[in-house]
């Protein structure tokens, strides 16, 4: 296409009104619009159409161009609406089915979900919940679940990568998913996790419970500090949680059970590469596993007594790193990993190289719900065994399931996976093994000199979850 400059004056005398001249401007352009709207169109849609209607618009509001040197992305913005306006037209209603394949339809209850009036009402309340989301996750979940567009269509028409695409679609799941609970049994099991190796069983299991043989509500979480509040409010009926955390919740008053470990080991320290960087240690949180390995450390390597820390949450590691708002971190895979492969630093030390085999993230559920619903927490015990199992003997499917929850590369989360930097063996609750780590966090200030660990173990549901 002619540069904006040489358009310029054809436009300027078309937002006259003269219609010689926008045919000439339609003709100089045609081409390029066409293949613009190409790029955005699912295959099976036509561009000429999507081109005309913007070309029909942008004559119509030709008044209203302040400059004349931003039509073409004036226009390019037109097309891109039109495009997306005709591929939600275009596109047939999505069945039940496939809310079901994507893991948004509620589990049968009495009333059949083939029934008229519950799929009226199903529906119904699902564009209700599109029409909550935030507009850049609601137009994507509408082309992908109520249309029908697979990601890489739904990136095609939208102008993003299939991965953002994949991202946004994760992120809105658990949302849709929340508002759609007065659908599904009653006996809903909520539980949150973070996008981190340590987790990879949750999202495992979640994958491998797309049948919904559990009524599960799995919902990831960026911030410590929200899942922790979500458990102890009741928002979530059980968590992956950093131990020392769980139990500063139920020195609180929380009511909580460990009743399985997440993993073991998995986290690592990685120096930033910038010349001036600074001297800041970043780490998950108040009360959590790394500031006690930290102080444990600290015993034998006096130089880092005293440094200076900073909360911040794994996803934003990097972003923190980048900025020089720190100089290192403490964090659980894969951002170390993470951290080497943009080259932005490398690591220093695991944590399994300052007390091997320790005990980190545990599933910690709310007594109320454990005593009320005893055979839900032992089927999803039993489904995360399960997960661990397939884990074990196939890492390329773990590494693709991690890639597809956390937005992070299949290649990166197996590289940790087939480094052994996180283990999931031998993770029944121990109490034992939680009362020497309470012991290890009072001493490093993690948790204060009252804080009980006792009887906080529960084994009963991990052997109902392998009889």
């Amino acid at each position: 296409m002619a540069s904006p400059s040489s358009l310029s004056p054809l436009v300027e005398q078309a937002r006259q009104g003269n219609r010689e001249i926008w045919r000439s401007l339609v003709e100089r352009v045609l081409p390029w619009a066409v293949r613009l709207a190409r790029m955005r169109l699912p295959r099976g849609l036509d561009p000429e159409d999507a081109v005309q209607q913007a070309l029909l618009t942008a004559f119509l509001k030709l008044p209203d161009l302040r400059n004349s040197q931003a039509f073409p992305a004036w226009l390019a913005k037109i097309i891109a609406s039109e495009c997306f306006r005709l591929t939600m037209s275009q596109h047939p209603e999505t069945s039940l089915e496939r809310l079901d394949e994507c893991g948004l339809m509620p589990p049968a209850q009495g009333q059949s979900p083939e029934d008229a009036l519950y799929a009226m009402q199903l529906m119904a309340a699902f564009d209700a919940a599109l029409e909550d989301l935030p507009a850049h996750l609601r137009d994507i979940c509408h082309l992908h679940y109520r249309r029908g567009l697979s990601v890489p269509e739904v990136a095609q028409a939208c102008a993003l990568p299939e991965g953002t695409v994949k991202k946004r679609l994760f992120t809105a799941r658990p949302l849709l998913q929340q508002r759609l609970e007065r659908f599904r049994c009653p006996g809903l099991f909520r539980v949150g996790y973070m996008p981190i190796s340590d987790h990879l069983l949750a999202m495992c299991a979640d994958r491998l419970n797309q049948g919904h043989s559990l009524p599960l509500l799995s919902r990831r979480y960026l911030s410590w500090a929200t899942l922790a509040d979500d458990l102890a409010r009741g928002k979530l009926d059980a968590a992956f949680i950093m131990a020392p955390l769980a139990l500063s919740l139920r020195q609180a008053g929380t009511q909580l059970l460990y009743v399985l470990d997440g993993h073991h080991d998995g986290s690592a320290i990685s120096v930033s590469g910038h010349p001036e960087r600074c001297r800041r240690l970043g780490l998950p949180g108040k009360h959590s596993t790394h500031r006690v390995l930290l102080h444990k450390y600290a015993q034998e390597h006096s130089e880092l007594a005293g440094l200076p820390t900073l909360v911040v949450n794994p996803s934003s590691t990097l972003t923190q790193l980048r900025q020089n708002e720190i100089g290192s971190f403490f964090c659980a895979e894969p951002w170390s990993a993470k951290c080497a492969s943009e080259g932005l630093g490398k690591r220093m030390l695991r944590s399994s190289d300052i007390l091997p085999g320790h005990i980190c993230c545990i599933l910690a559920v709310r007594r109320e719900f454990a005593e009320g619903r005893a055979e839900a927490v032992a089927d999803y015990l039993r489904l995360l065994l399960t997960a661990r199992d397939r884990v074990c003997r196939d890492l390329s499917f773990a590494a693709k399931v991690q890639a597809a929850y956390t937005g992070i590369d299949a290649e990166l989360a197996r590289q940790v996976l087939d480094e052994r930097a996180v283990s999931f063996d031998n993770l029944a609750p121990d109490q034992d093994r939680i009362d020497e780590f309470a012991m290890l966090a009072k001493a490093a200030g993690v948790l204060p000199p009252d804080c009980a660990s006792g009887g906080f173990a529960c084994a009963g549901f991990c052997g109902l979850a392998t009889a």
